[in-house]
């Protein structure tokens, strides 16, 4: 009986130490996805922001007046 129960207790070592290791390859894989698609985001929210900069400036009342300062007045 004893020989059973030392094969039993290798078994499920080496089962446990198996499972570890896929859980532990698994783990690092979620957390490279993760962290690239919060880096994606991240850069994403900053092209984001330049283009709403860019848009402000276009909508800008000053902007605008230059603008229409710079074209040549309608002759009628």
């Amino acid at each position: 009986m004893s020989r059973f129960r030392f094969v039993f207790v290798i078994f499920f070592f080496t089962a446990i130490s198996i499972l570890a290791v896929y859980l532990r390859s698994t783990e690092d894989q979620a957390f490279y996805l993760l962290r690239k698609e919060k880096a994606e985001q991240d850069w994403l929210t900053q092209e984001l922001r330049s283009k709403q900069i860019q848009l402000e400036n276009l909508i800008n009342p000053s902007t605008i007046s230059e603008r229409l300062g710079d074209q040549e007045p309608i002759e009628q």
